[in-house]
């Protein structure tokens, strides 16, 4: 099945030039003297605030549109692939994309239970070093611990973060982070972040963050048991 990935009309736009319109023609009435009917100009007023309103509303649409664009996506790797690499690549840079943010880390338990980093991708779609350190240890241990995500839009003034060593000394701002449950139980969980703008993650996105992760979650169990099942064939046959 191929997504249909074209954008809604973008009417925000045609909105934003007709309010202009109707602002530069009051404008241009309130100069002029032409005796005007009662109530014109507040008229024209109204109609522009309630056209900020409506393009702001669609606004809203568009990017709950792609924001459910992007859970067809993870869809779609579930039932389309069972190569493990290709999951975590596409959940990685699917988040980055649909967060904006500016890297991310995949980490996944390993056969000793521990929290592993798997995959390290930045915004421009490419690997980076997945030992990095620069990352809130804090953060990540708390959702651990909760199973619950957290979004902070400026880490350096959240009261939940304050005084942790990582968020002072690598001035992070922006982070999420998101367990990956499958059944209730953590195999792993998603950090991203961005280090130098705040204000990136929002507070409202934490439903989509958590429809994204159980997609993904369960994504890479299915891929992880395709490969142990390979290893084990390869094995026996061998």
């Amino acid at each position: 099945m191929t997504l249909d990935k074209t954008k809604p009309t973008a009417l925000a736009d045609q909105l934003g030039t007709l309010r202009q319109a109707i602002n530069k023609t009051r404008t241009s009435l309130q100069s002029t003297r032409v005796e005007l009917p009662p109530g014109a100009l507040d008229g024209l007023a109204q109609t522009e605030t309630g056209l900020e309103r409506l393009a702001k509303s669609i606004t809203d649409l568009e990017s709950r549109y792609s924001h459910l664009m992007a859970l067809a996506e993870i869809g779609q790797v579930v039932n389309s692939t069972l190569e493990l690499d290709e999951v975590l690549r596409v959940v990685m840079d699917t988040i980055i994309r649909l967060m904006h943010a500016e890297r991310g880390f995949l980490m996944l338990r390993d056969e000793n239970n521990q929290l592993v980093s798997t995959v390290a991708r930045n915004w421009e779609k490419e690997s980076i070093n997945s030992t990095e350190s620069a990352v809130s240890r804090t953060v990540i241990q708390k959702v651990i611990e909760s199973g619950e995500a957290i979004v902070t839009t400026n880490a350096q003034e959240d009261p939940r973060l304050s005084g942790q060593e990582s968020i002072v000394a690598f001035n992070l701002r922006s982070i999420l982070c998101v367990p990956l449950k499958v059944k209730n139980e953590l195999i792993g969980v998603i950090y991203a972040d961005n280090r130098i703008r705040s204000g990136i993650f929002k507070e409202g996105e934490r439903n989509l963050l958590v429809a994204f992760s159980n997609q993904a979650a369960v994504a890479i169990d299915n891929a992880r048991l395709f490969s142990s099942l390979k290893r084990t064939l390869a094995e026996v046959t061998g």
